[in-house]
């Protein structure tokens, strides 16, 4: 794994970055401040309708119940302009009701100091395990395939701990990203299957 980060304690701030030699180093995000409601997260989040998905969005209905919206209410701040670009990119989104944007944070890989390792907090209350974000997973590596940072993009995780009770911790990884099209070849369920669950 080119650098897979993985959280330290229970503060999403903090990112520990491992290399394959088992090396790593701590590198923080931006402390995480208590808002209203963020600006990406309120753009990012399912109305509460539901939604029924469709050929152009694989992510499931995950609620169906105008009681049911995004828990939490922090945000922070981009530490740099790829934080700030994918954040803005990947609220544009339309996630199924229940499903939110938390943040996103962007590191280099550490076994490829010239490519990012892409880390994307989702906030999905309803989720009881890391399978749950599939659809929603391969939605975000569609789009950041098409980006203008795309191609220097080598990992991507998706993790559930915007939530703001998680029910778990695992994540899902895809270490090679640059090696998969992303664009709906094979078939949908081959790309779902690609995602690797790794323990942090």
């Amino acid at each position: 794994m080119y650098g897979q980060p993985s959280r330290v304690g229970d503060d999403p701030s903090v990112v520990y970055a491992k290399s394959a030699r088992g090396l790593g180093h701590l590198y923080s995000a931006p402390k995480i401040i208590a808002v209203v409601a963020g600006v990406f997260a309120l753009a990012a989040c399912g109305t509460g309708e539901s939604v029924t998905p469709t050929a152009e969005s694989s992510s499931p209905v995950v609620a169906t119940s105008s009681t049911v919206a995004c828990t939490s209410t922090r945000t922070h701040e981009p530490r740099n302009s790829d934080e700030k670009y994918l954040t803005a990119e990947i609220a544009k989104i339309q996630f199924p009701a229940g499903t939110c944007l938390f943040m996103v944070n962007t590191g280099k890989a550490l076994d490829k100091p010239d490519t990012l390792h892409v880390t994307v907090h989702l906030d999905v209350a309803a989720s009881t395990r890391p399978d749950d974000l599939r659809p929603a997973a391969t939605d975000i590596a569609h789009l950041l395939k098409k980006t203008e940072v795309g191609q220097r993009i080598s990992v991507v995780d998706i993790n559930n701990w915007g939530t703001a009770k998680p029910k778990y911790r695992t994540l899902l990884t895809d270490e090679n990203f640059q090696e998969h099209p992303w664009n709906g070849t094979p078939s949908e369920e081959a790309e779902m299957a690609i995602w690797k669950i790794v323990d942090p």
